[in-house]
């Protein structure tokens, strides 16, 4: 009996604690903070995809054909550095992946808020974690939109509250306006 009172608090004290594990909490942050935080911001289309090992965490390096840098110097191409990814180059294939880490796509248009990172040459970190990757997709009037889809993830503000995450959409267009006077504020 006292095994049976053991394993049903074990069970409970699991089903309790799962909710926790499976959400991954963010600090909130508004296209503002992605502007003063990126170095680069850029729009472009994915046209490669490598997975790769830096010392012992497995990353994959997306490189992004630039169509438009919206701050930063101009370039033609940019490496992201991804957290996670598959090593299939290994007798045993490997995978690792981390909780609404950004994704990027073979051919996804993107639009991206970069930071430096150090541990690839000319490498780029995606700021905010998945909060500064877009997916560039046109409206019905043909106008190119950065769609967001933060649905898995909850989000605490600067109060301290904790929402959750939620998809959303902002025109290529505003956003430019955006960066155009946080450069003019500095």
């Amino acid at each position: 009996m006292r095994n049976v009172v053991r394993t049903a608090a074990c069970v409970l004290v699991a089903a309790l604690a799962v909710p926790a594990v499976w959400a991954t909490t963010a600090v909130e942050r508004t296209e503002g903070d992605l502007i003063q935080e990126a170095v680069v911001i850029v729009t472009g289309r994915c046209v490669g995809l490598k997975p790769t090992w830096i010392d012992r965490d497995l990353v994959t390096l997306a490189t992004i054909e630039v169509t438009e840098t919206l701050k930063g110097n101009p370039v033609s191409q940019v490496t992201v550095v991804l957290p996670g990814g598959i090593d299939t180059n290994r007798p045993v294939p490997v995978a690792m992946t981390f909780p609404a880490a950004p994704e990027i796509f073979m051919a996804e248009n993107v639009l991206l808020f970069l930071t430096a990172e150090d541990r690839v040459q000319n490498g780029y970190a995606v700021a905010g974690f998945s909060q500064g990757k877009f997916t560039v997709v046109e409206d019905a009037q043909g106008k190119s939109v950065a769609t967001q889809n933060l649905s898995s993830l909850n989000l605490q503000n600067r109060k301290g509250g904790i929402t959750r995450g939620a998809t959303k959409a902002i025109s290529i267009e505003a956003l430019r306006q955006k960066i155009k006077e946080s450069n003019n504020a500095q």
